[in-house]
C-alpha cells in the first residue's frame, strides 16, 4: 500500500501573486496530478484549456507538501 500524504496546489501568477489551496490527502500522486490538471481543464475552457491559459496567466503550478510547502511536482512549467 502507497503512503498517504497531504498536499497542496500552489498557483503562482503572472502579476506575481502565489495562491496556495487547502490542503487534502492523496494516496495516489499521479491521479491527483490528473484531476487537478482535468479540474483547471474545465476551469480554463472559456480561454482555449488549460494549456492556453498556462501561457497567459501562470508562471508556475505545482503539487506541494501542505506542511513545508516544498514542491512535489510541479504541473506547469512541466521541467
Amino acid at each position: 500500500m502507497k503512503d498517504l500524504i497531504n498536499i497542496r496546489v500552489l498557483q503562482h501568477d503572472t502579476n506575481d501573486q502565489i495562491r496556495i489551496g487547502m490542503a487534502y490527502p492523496i494516496i495516489d500522486l499521479d491521479k491527483a496530478e490528473k484531476d487537478i490538471v482535468d479540474n483547471y481543464e474545465k476551469k480554463t475552457a472559456w480561454c482555449g484549456g488549460f494549456k492556453a491559459a498556462c501561457e497567459k496567466y501562470y508562471q508556475r503550478i505545482a503539487i506541494v507538501r501542505a506542511d513545508t510547502l516544498e514542491v512535489i511536482r510541479p504541473i506547469y512549467p512541466n521541467k
